[in-house]
């Protein structure tokens, strides 16, 4: 599949499962996945996206006001919330207010290594999922997403379960890991180093259970 028609898949399937009259509630941190994440919904349902930014000062602004609408919120400092849960909070309470559906933008390395937030559950839809990071990468470069955008993606980013150990590695060879948790497949092109594997094996035993949630305790 080239690269236009997956994001035409893409968009048609936010289109499908976009509930009737429904607008989407995008959060943009102004990395390449809500970048992504904001594109795709805008050509799926154009007019009816609102992307929110926490803080003052978005990556690039000009490229995501040219996609669609932005606005900007303040989280309120508390000494007893995590600023993860504040943010999630705010998107929450602006989606129900407004009848949003919230999206996240969790991709399917995230996903699969359990790197992401408990706290980002509470999206609605994840337009992006399907997708590895390293397409995530070439999709962004495919639509013209800027330079300082994607090369974002191998800064370290703690907030967003990357901290400087994960950043290190290839986004290449985390995938290739993944494939061949998941289903096996091995690139003989990617050397990892033992470091590497090691680093990687703890996170995602560390994580797996994410797959499983929510637990159902049944009395039956």
């Amino acid at each position: 599949m080239n690269f236009e028609e997956k994001i035409q898949k893409l968009v048609e399937q936010i289109k499908s499962v976009s509930p009737e009259g429904r607008a989407l509630l995008v959060p943009v941190s102004g990395g390449t996945d809500s970048a992504l994440c904001f594109w795709l919904c805008n050509k799926a349902l154009p007019g009816k996206v609102l992307g929110v930014h926490v803080g003052d000062n978005l990556r690039q602004e000009p490229w995501f006001t040219s996609h669609g609408t932005i606005i900007k919120i303040q989280v309120p400092q508390s000494s007893t919330l995590d600023i993860e849960v504040a943010r999630w909070s705010e998107f929450v309470n602006l989606s129900i207010k407004n009848g949003y559906v919230l999206c996240g933008a969790r991709n399917k390395t995230e996903h699969t290594l359990g790197t992401y937030s408990m706290t980002s559950r509470v999206a609605w839809m994840y337009p992006i999922i399907d997708l590895w990071k390293s397409e995530v990468l070439e999709l962004c470069r495919y639509i013209n997403v800027p330079e300082e955008i994607i090369s974002s993606s191998s800064q370290a980013d703690p907030d967003c379960g990357r901290p400087l150990e994960l950043a290190q590695i290839p986004l290449e060879i985390i995938d290739s890991f993944l494939n061949h948790k998941l289903f096996g497949f091995k690139d003989d092109n990617l050397l990892i180093t033992p470091e590497q594997l090691e680093y990687l094996e703890k996170i995602y035993s560390q994580n797996v259970f994410k797959t499983s949630l929510p637990i159902l305790v049944s009395v039956s």
